[in-house]
């Protein structure tokens, strides 16, 4: 089964970015001294963005990697191979509570950036006035999804696992809003930043 996308690119870029620590085997090479929020090479010296910005983010947007699973059909489905499938009612129900979390996480970073994303720094203004404007199109592509799970067609509900999971996703999908900026511009800004997530306490609340 071709795998299929079920979340905003909002969510998929908190997923992504959660999930390296926990998907790389290799034996990491000697750790080597790192900013633990910033470089200051890239931050004009006084500015307090990147501080109150690697909060928020850490408070907030490291959470939705709880949501892997989710990342697309192909996920879901390999997830329920090892781990028991709650049957279509349950599925709906914590698809829609990963939804609603999400989108409340969201919605609490793009708050503290309108809030506390002061600098008198012209580019990393814009780019924190962008990511506000990006964040805001991910929280109505996560209202709209939560809608259309309300408004799922009675007749799917008997369907088998796998053909309700494709037919969920095709009910919630959102033409032509699926795809938006707010992916490059998280990545963008925590590379102006010099900000590396943290990582090290994510956990999949699914399984």
């Amino acid at each position: 089964m071709k795998g299929k996308k079920l979340v905003t690119v909002g969510m998929a870029i908190a997923i992504s970015l959660g999930a390296v620590a926990c998907t790389k085997k290799t034996p990491a090479p000697a750790p080597t001294p790192e900013p633990s929020t910033t470089d200051q090479k890239n931050v004009p010296a006084g500015n307090g963005y990147s501080e109150n910005y690697s909060k928020s983010y850490n408070a907030y947007m490291t959470g939705l990697s709880n949501y892997s699973m989710y990342k697309d059909t192909a996920s879901v489905n390999e997830y329920y191979k090892t781990n028991k499938y709650p049957g279509n009612e349950k599925y709906v129900a914590d698809l829609k509570a990963a939804y609603k979390d999400s989108r409340d996480k969201v919605k609490s970073f793009v708050d503290s950036l309108k809030n506390d994303g002061k600098t008198e720094d012209a580019k990393l203004k814009k780019m924190n006035e962008d990511l506000i404007a990006e964040g805001e199109k991910t929280i109505a592509n996560l209202d709209e999804r939560i809608k259309k799970l309300d408004e799922l067609p009675k007749d799917i509900m008997n369907k088998s696992q796998d053909e309700f999971i494709t037919a969920v996703d095709e009910a919630t999908r959102i033409k032509d809003k699926t795809e938006n900026g707010f992916n490059k511009m998280l990545e963008d800004m925590n590379k102006a930043l010099g900000f590396k997530p943290n990582t090290t306490n994510n956990t999949n609340t699914q399984k």
